[in-house]
């Protein structure tokens, strides 16, 4: 999953993305108002984490303008705790709400609720050809058999099935499950891919190859 945090303090906003990071998210982020815009403008996330107090566009102006545009959740992230503060960030068309400190554990738990409430496929637990999926443990059960992935197995699987029936490309994988900072000319993807048809799709009947073009889950 991937997931924008939107916050100015550079002390809070690198421990929060490096926690994220180990529990298997793609994270992007910006210091302030006019970039978050102008990454949400050009880049699709599955969850936006957004501060309040923002530099040059606040934090209320910014969900205001997201929504114009866009349904992504947004959990918004503050000091402020007061009921008028949740209600204005509300009325601006955030999902949620956390307020500074906050357990990081709680943070990664409101992600994966308001993911999958907003989701078209809510299930943690997703069917993969006689397999299912457990996106929590990365996992697939076969039977009585268990297959354990890595992460980037795990979030490369889950993103083909959410994405059933639908040609994607390299790229698309690159900047959804690792972010921009990947160089997009590596074989991270084909190598990935590779280990992950190795365990569960050696004779790719199910995540072909359309040349050209990217890969595709039928």
């Amino acid at each position: 999953m991937k997931v924008l945090i939107v916050e100015d303090e550079k002390a809070l906003r690198t421990p929060m993305r490096k926690f994220l990071e180990k529990r298997n998210f793609s994270v992007e982020e910006a210091e302030d108002g006019a970039t978050a815009l102008s990454l949400v403008a050009t880049e699709t996330y599955d969850c936006i984490l957004l501060d309040l107090n923002l530099p040059e566009i606040d934090g209320i102006t910014v969900a205001k303008k997201i929504r114009e545009e866009s349904h992504t959740p947004i959990i918004m992230v503050t000091a402020r705790s007061q009921v008028y503060n949740k209600l204005e960030g509300f009325e601006a068309g955030t999902d949620d709400y956390i307020t500074k400190p906050f357990d990081l554990n709680e943070l990664v738990a409101r992600i994966d609720a308001l993911i999958r409430r907003s989701s078209t496929n809510k299930e943690v637990e997703l069917r993969f050809g006689k397999g299912l999926l457990d996106v929590n443990k990365n996992v697939i059960s076969i039977g009585r058999k268990e297959v354990l992935l890595s992460n980037k197995e795990t979030a490369l699987l889950e993103y083909f099935i959410r994405n059933k029936g639908r040609v994607i490309s390299a790229e698309e994988l690159l900047e959804h499950i690792w972010g921009r900072d990947v160089d997009m000319f590596s074989d991270t993807v084909k190598t990935h891919i590779k280990t992950l048809r190795s365990k569960i799709d050696p004779k790719k009947n199910l995540i072909k190859t359309i040349r050209g073009k990217g890969y595709l889950y039928e």
